[in-house]
Order: structure tokens, then C-alpha cells, then sequence
């Protein structure tokens, strides 16, 4: 009756286990994806701008349904603006213009990105919101670990 009952006991243990090892918390579970690219202004001797990509999770501040999103900053005081770029897996999703200059930042939230997706962000110079092919730029493109 005894080694029944520690049988039993020691069943319900390993179940629960299991049970909150298959079910633990997504934030501890999942890859931080997070990556970011720097653009250097020679001119001004300054990081002319940054894009972020942010693999926070639902509810994140990107005004989308997406839990994944962009940031668009100008980090320079050089009388240009920046424009971001972002191709996943080899197709254009969008730009994304930011003018209101050194300190200020734009969230930006073009599309999902899910396991294997390879995403590629451009950061650029840009002289005004219709100066949509940026000049330098500097790209950075890396491979989703999972969505």
C-alpha cells in the first residue's frame, strides 16, 4: 500500500513538472531578437542616426498588432534628417522618415516578423521626408530566431 501511494505521489510529481516545464513563461522561453544599426556622420564627427529592431512582445508600444517593432532616431544635430528602410526576407516593407531632430525618435511598426524571416534595416541621411533614397546609409541584416 505504501509504495503505491509513493507511486502515486511521485507520478503527480513528475506530471506537474512536466506540466510547468511545457507551459513556462514566453518572456524566459523566448529568443531576444532585438538588433540595432549605428550610421556615422563623417561631417559633423556624430552618429548621424539608428534603427532598432524590438522583439518585445504583445502590447508593445509599435501601435500595431505586431509584437515586434521599429525605431527610427536622429541622434545628431546636423540639419539632416533620417530615413529607415526595412526589407523582409528580400522584400520592401516600408521607409519611414524621421525630421524632428538629434534626440528625437519615431516608433514604427511595419510588419510582423516571424521565425526565419531574415530582416534587413537601413538607416540614412536624409534632406527631408521626400528624399526617399537616403544618402549614406549603413544596413544591417539578420535572421529572426523566432518571430
Amino acid at each position: 500500500m505504501k509504495v503505491r501511494r509513493l507511486g502515486l505521489k511521485l507520478s503527480m510529481v513528475f506530471a506537474v513538472t512536466a506540466a510547468l516545464v511545457a507551459t513556462g513563461s514566453p518572456a524566459f522561453a523566448a529568443h531576444n531578437d532585438n538588433s540595432d544599426m549605428t550610421l556615422w556622420d563623417d561631417n559633423a564627427s556624430c552618429q548621424a542616426g539608428r534603427i532598432e529592431f524590438v522583439d518585445y512582445g504583445e502590447g508593445a508600444p509599435g501601435g500595431g498588432m505586431n509584437d515586434d517593432y521599429f525605431v527610427v532616431s536622429d541622434t545628431c544635430a546636423n540639419g539632416d534628417g533620417v530615413l529607415g528602410r526595412v526589407y523582409v526576407n528580400g522584400v520592401l516593407i516600408g521607409t519611414r522618415y524621421n525630421g524632428g531632430g538629434s534626440g528625437s525618435s519615431v516608433i514604427w511598426d511595419p510588419a510582423q516578423v516571424y521565425a526565419n524571416d531574415v530582416v534587413r534595416m537601413d538607416i540614412c541621411t536624409a534632406n527631408g521626408p521626400e528624399d526617399y533614397l537616403g544618402y549614406p546609409c549603413a544596413s544591417r541584416t539578420f535572421r529572426s530566431v523566432d518571430g
